[in-house]
């Protein structure tokens, strides 16, 4: 698969690693030049450096040719923008992470199916483990 991740954020290298190591291709979008530089040695994989939320800096991702959008800023609102840019130019599938829940109820009225919000993905397991 081939899969972009925006944002170069500890969580979007961790999983950039993961996905590398499973066998996909992989590119890191970030406005940080310096960031990319930092990580471009560390990781196989491709960099753009730009503003992933402008539609001229996704289309250079390709796409078409990606299967998933992974859009794990810091910035909520970079998020969201990014991942409509992302539909709207035909990517397949788009994941929209979100730091404030109350956000979840506009993903959901732009229909971005597959929003994610850490610390309750992190509390719902958690509270898993006290089941077990």
């Amino acid at each position: 698969m081939r899969l972009v991740i925006l944002g170069a954020t500890s969580l979007a290298v961790t999983t950039a690693h993961l996905l590398i190591k499973a066998g996909h291709q992989v590119v890191i979008i970030d406005r940080d030049a310096e960031r990319i530089k930092e990580l471009d040695p560390q990781l196989d994989c491709g960099f753009l450096q730009g503003d992933g939320s402008k539609p001229d800096v996704l289309k250079e991702a390709d796409p078409g040719n990606t299967d998933i959008l992974f859009c794990v800023t810091n910035h909520d609102q970079t998020n969201i923008i990014a991942s409509l840019i992302g539909k709207s130019l035909g990517v397949p599938r788009v994941v929209t992470m979100i730091e404030d829940a109350s956000f979840l109820p506009i993903c959901d009225e732009l229909v971005l199916k597959d929003t994610i919000i850490p610390v309750r993905t992190i509390s719902e397991q958690l509270a898993g483990l006290a089941k077990s």
